[in-house]
């Protein structure tokens, strides 16, 4: 990585961890720099926007999201049912270490500001496409494996899962304990079963 590259990563960086406290409209540039203890210009040889200094940070985090997807999804060695389930339980275990705090950055982003930036409503469907296609695409080998019943079609269950999954997420944060959690958790074995 470049001297420019990691800089640029080190604003991103410190940035969205404001942006994960105070969201998208609670945050300014002053509060993006002085997180990341650079001058108010370097943000701008960097990013053009407020708004593309967000889609930037949507792209990395559902990168960084992807590669964990892919890294539990693409494991053949465990049934669907238990990567599914695995995935889920990290989740739960990252929303928990975190003592509720955070939520998911993308689905925070999608309740802020899917109604005010439509660049960034855009590009945020478009991970959770992404996203649901996955679990869709797993749900499916399960179902060859005979492991997920065949009844359920892949994906209207994977956007089911994923949606419900989200709004645990946002309840937890709420509540600040893990009972939401716990619940999708029973109700995802229910439907794996």
């Amino acid at each position: 990585m470049s001297k420019r590259e990691s800089k640029k990563e080190a604003i991103l960086l410190a940035g969205m961890e404001v942006m994960k406290a105070h969201g998208y409209n609670g945050t300014s540039v002053k509060d993006i720099v002085d997180a990341a203890k650079v001058p108010k210009g370097s943000f701008y040889n960097y990013f053009e926007s407020k708004e593309q200094f967000a889609l930037e940070a949507i792209d990395f985090v559902s990168s960084q999201g992807r590669e964990h997807l892919i890294k539990v999804f693409r494991d053949s060695k465990q049934c669907a049912v238990v990567r599914l389930t695995r995935y889920f339980t990290s989740g739960v275990e990252f929303a928990c270490d975190s003592e509720f705090r955070v939520g998911c950055f993308l689905g925070n982003m999608c309740q802020e500001m899917s109604d005010t930036s439509e660049v960034i409503r855009v590009r945020l469907d478009q991970v959770f496409k992404a996203n649901t296609r996955a679990f869709a695409d797993v749900i499916d080998q399960g179902q060859k494996m005979n492991r997920i019943s065949a009844s359920l079609d892949p994906t209207t269950t994977a956007e089911f899962l994923f949606n419900a999954w989200e709004g645990a997420l946002m309840r937890a944060k709420a509540s600040k304990s893990r009972g939401p959690l716990d619940a999708f958790s029973k109700m995802l074995e229910q439907i794996l079963a």
